[in-house]
């Protein structure tokens, strides 16, 4: 049996962030892989050490996709579930020593492993409850990841459903009562969790959102914890008004001393949403009364009209958080729509886009940097290859005239689905400019933001294009960066992340091999390699890799971006400096 002491580091000062990944394999210590640099990661600020008591405010123009975790996948949620629930592990940031480290969260540590990494064992912690008071035993655990698998629910990250042993074919908690075989509760503290491939990494996939426990007992119906959270976090649901607010209040039964993770400083948190973006702005420049207290939500950061003012005046400047780049934007083509299936007329597509026209409509060079491929600069695995590259990032449309023209695509008609922000539709019409000028006439649909990522993740409901984007949610490797977006194994009818559906069985081999390669460097070739069929493949146009910046109200503490929180500010960590001013 091997101890996993898994911990990565990251983020140092300013400019740079040191990211290590996971060991050598289920029998190697944790901490002794390499590490990589990258001085384009724009600045972590910090605003104050905060203290105990008052209301943080979060001001956004989006609501919240899902309370249920098996259900959201977008940062902001996610960034929201950590208030809200835990895990077996989570990801600790250490602001004094710039380490980001995978710990023990609901269990004493990152588990223990079989030989070939294809059964872990995890001990929980004792004195955890949830909300009323119960405690949280194996059994709940189990019984949130049977929760996660249920076909209705299964619509978030995939990662459990797809290493969990026999979780891809579970009908669901409430079609299955007994459950899965392969999650074994040995007693109250003690639960087993099978593999379907040796996983060294698994360590990191049970941080993930839909392995958040509940009461098997308290939940009787499929869509209850939607509609009524049950928490095992710091804070609760006090009242969800939907379109308009969320606010949170303590966990009373939460154990302070069962979690070094998150050190719940205030005493609630408001989200106001829905709210427009230069509103947000003002109201966050001018920090008048509660907005002292608030800051900008992930979706809502900075636009471009407002950053000179803010970046030239002192005083804003150091309210300011930028987040590392930790998430890519990019346009989806799908390859079940003809004749998006034809590799030459994607290639034809990435060589039409201006992608220096979608840093400009992204805010501009302060905001965002092109993106080369589908990997970041925190992965071991990270290069910055572009087959498509153009002089000034222009695009080339003479040579995509010509390859559509010899792949008989030429005048075409396409769809883009698109987000119902700001800066997405700005980067979808940088695009359409783009496509124009090859002939390809693009129809723009725009989705409502709270429903846009459900839509994308049902194939029936996808048009031709979309432009959307994934972050490596704290998991600095090749695997989550790749795997989930296009491995054709990993096709669903709904709950899907290979949106292209792009279906390459040389593709999909491959990324089965990595994922369960122990060695480190094994692994890196790998993934570095995969990255090049990708990009070969073309099933998608990376476009951008945004650096926004967030607004912080002076009177709050504790404001970092935590590149395990999609690189934005961490709602755990803050508190107001001055709770009674």
């Amino acid at each position: 049996m091997n101890k996993r002491a898994m911990s990565m580091v990251a983020i140092a000062a300013a400019a740079t962030m040191l990211v290590s990944a996971c060991g050598n394999g289920s029998s190697s210590k944790g901490g002794d892989a390499q590490s990589v640099v990258d001085d384009k990661t724009g600045f972590a600020s910090y605003t104050g050490d905060p203290q105990k008591g008052g209301v943080v405010e979060v001001l956004g123009g989006v609501d919240f996709s899902h309370l249920d975790p098996a259900m959201g996948s977008d940062g902001n949620v996610l960034n929201l579930y950590n208030l809200l629930y835990r895990n077996l592990t989570q990801y600790k940031y250490n602001r004094e020593s710039g380490e980001l480290e995978l710990v023990g969260d609901l269990a004493e540590d990152t588990g223990t492993s079989n030989e070939d990494a294809t059964e872990w064992t995890f001990k929980l912690k004792e004195g955890i409850t949830f909300e009323d008071g119960t405690p949280i035993t194996a059994e709940d655990v189990k019984f949130g990841f049977e929760h996660a698998f249920d076909p209705s629910l299964a619509i978030g990250l995939d990662y459990l459903q797809n290493y969990v042993k026999g979780a891809k074919d579970y009908e669901g908690v409430f079609e299955d009562p007994e459950g899965l075989d392969s999650i074994k509760v040995v007693d109250d503290r003690t639960i087993t969790i099978e593999t379907n491939k040796p996983m060294a990494d698994f360590p990191n996939v049970v941080a993930t959102a839909p392995g958040a426990p509940f009461p098997k007992d308290k939940v009787t119906k499929v869509d209850q914890i939607q509609k009524d959270p049950i928490s095992s976090g710091p804070y609760k649901v006090d009242e969800y008004k939907r379109g308009e607010s969320l606010t949170l209040v303590r966990n009373e039964n939460w154990d302070a001393e069962t979690d070094d993770i998150r050190p719940a400083y205030p005493d609630g948190y408001k989200f106001t949403v829905s709210l427009d973006q230069n509103t947000i702005d003002q109201r966050m420049i001018s920090g008048q009364g509660d907005d002292a207290n608030a800051v900008s939500a992930s979706t809502n950061p900075v636009v471009a009209a407002n950053l000179a003012k803010i970046t030239q005046d002192p005083k804003l400047s150091e309210r300011t958080v930028q987040s590392m780049p930790s998430c890519n934007y990019f346009m989806v083509m799908n390859n079940a729509k003809e004749p998006l299936g034809d590799k030459k007329v994607r290639q034809a597509i990435n060589w039409a886009v201006d992608k220096s026209s979608v840093v400009n409509a992204s805010g501009g060079p302060q905001l965002a940097d092109v993106a080369p491929n589908q990997l970041l600069p925190s992965v071991p695995q990270y290069d910055d290859t572009d087959p498509y590259a153009t002089e000034g990032n222009t695009g080339d449309p003479e040579k995509a005239k010509a390859m559509l023209k010899e792949a008989g695509a030429e005048n075409l008609k396409l769809t883009m689905d698109v987000r119902a922000l700001p800066m997405w539709q700005a980067q979808a019409e940088a695009v359409q400019q783009s496509l124009k000028k090859v002939g390809i006439e693009v129809k723009l649909n725009v989705i409502d933001q709270a429903k846009f990522y459900e839509v994308l993740a049902t194939p029936s409901q996808q048009n031709e294009l979309a432009i959307t984007g994934w972050c490596s949610n704290g998991w600095f490797s090749g695997e989550p960066l790749l795997g989930p977006l296009f491995d054709g194994e990993r096709i669903t009818k709904t709950g899907n992340l290979n949106q292209s559906q792009i279906d390459d069985p040389k593709l999909n081999k491959a990324l089965a091999e990595a994922a369960v390669m122990p060695d480190l460097d094994d692994k890196t070739a790998a993934y570095a390699e995969i990255n090049e069929q990708v990009l070969e493949l073309a099933p998608v146009v990376p476009l951008v890799r945004p650096r926004p910046l967030q607004l912080v109200g002076s009177n709050v503490g504790g404001a970092f971006a935590n590149p395990s929180k999609t690189g934005y500010i961490d709602y755990s960590q803050l508190g107001l400096l001055k709770p009674e001013g």
